[in-house]
């Protein structure tokens, strides 16, 4: 976690080099292509404001290096992001980009292994004997109910995985961590965006 102040103030600078950079790239950019280079410059600053901000020196947080690495994942935004971090700040996100998806594809495959074996019969076989037995001595509601807020848990773990950069490889207490650290710093994202419109914004009469 990172001091709220020092988070913002780094924020800030950084929000206002890339939206500079962001500037400077977007002479040639239609409508849409602007908007995606203002999402992404904010996103950007953000990840490296907490990084600067964090109390322990060089390090960072889980969601700010999958936020960074997600977008360095797209071609497109290698010129922009080169502008705003520098060609070595790039190319470190490009490689954990990289690193990122191979961990992806083996998950994948450990998927399809695990689901193999439970479509050969044999889990399915220890499964029925196991429900059997809890039946035989009673406690078949009760296991059921622990089944069921089991399952409910793992539904909404899986929700707030997918919604945090870098959740999928999240457990447990550093999955909420991660998830409050995340939150805090999108509130003064949505924060500063918005003082930053209405300095923008012309007075009228």
């Amino acid at each position: 976690m990172h001091a709220p102040r020092k988070f913002r103030k780094a924020f800030m600078a950084q929000l206002l080099v890339s939206l500079r950079a962001a500037g400077q790239a977007s002479k040639s950019m239609g409508l849409w292509e602007r908007r995606d280079a203002v999402r992404l410059s904010s996103d950007v600053a953000m990840a490296l404001a907490s990084a600067r901000a964090r109390s322990a020196p060089r390090s960072s947080a889980a969601w700010a290096r999958a936020l960074v690495a997600r977008h360095a994942a797209e071609r497109r935004n290698e010129a922009l992001m080169r502008r705003i971090m520098g060609g070595a700040g790039y190319e470190m996100a490009a490689a954990a980009a990289a690193a990122a998806r191979s961990r992806k594809e083996e998950r994948s495959r450990r998927i399809v292994r695990r689901s193999r074996r439970v479509c050969s019969g044999s889990a399915g076989r220890r499964r029925r004997v196991s429900l059997a037995a809890a039946a035989a001595s009673g406690g078949a509601v009760r296991c059921s109910a622990m089944a069921a807020a089991r399952r409910m848990v793992k539904a909404r773990l899986r929700v707030l995985r997918s919604l945090v950069p870098g959740g999928e490889a999240l457990r447990g207490l550093s999955l909420l961590s991660e998830t409050l650290d995340y939150v805090v710093c999108l509130k003064t994202q949505v924060e500063l965006m918005q003082c930053l419109c209405k300095g923008s914004r012309p007075k009228l009469g």
